[in-house]
């Protein structure tokens, strides 16, 4: 069984689970949601950290000693497609940049092949050049 798009983020905060900052952490119940909104959720009664699932209402405790993010245990199924999604979008990144570089090498292509193929815009501006300069040499002398 595959895991969804919405399986891959924290359904308070609604952002996307990650190997650093939003850890997929499990409660008791086995529902998952990322460490910072656990930590939010949680509070401290007669020396235990406690937080109620918010989904199935289940008290998950743990000793105080620890943070609640070092006492729950990651969700390893979402942990490993983290990397695999990250993989892939940093792919796509990758493959996107590099059309953008061609596309800009292609544009530059045909622009100096335009004005390569088209002196004869130019050569009218070559002959003005010299009848001025001969003018004003004739002036001159």
């Amino acid at each position: 069984m595959g895991l969804t798009s919405e399986d891959m983020e924290c359904c308070i905060c609604l952002q996307p689970y990650s190997r650093t900052e939003k850890i997929p952490r499990m409660l008791h119940c086995k529902h998952t949601f990322c460490g910072p909104c656990l930590q939010t959720m949680s509070s401290l009664q007669s020396g235990l950290l406690t937080v109620r699932c918010p989904l199935c209402r289940w008290i998950t405790c743990t000793g105080s000693i620890l943070t609640l993010s070092g006492s729950l245990w990651v969700n390893t199924e979402i942990w490993d497609q983290i990397l695999d999604r990250q993989q892939e979008e940093e792919e796509e990144e990758e493959e996107e940049e590099e059309e953008k570089e061609w596309m800009g090498a292609n544009r530059q292509t045909q622009t100096t092949t335009q004005y390569e193929c088209s002196p004869s815009g130019h050569s009218g501006l070559r002959l003005k050049l010299q009848k001025f300069l001969r003018r004003m040499k004739h002036k001159v002398l």
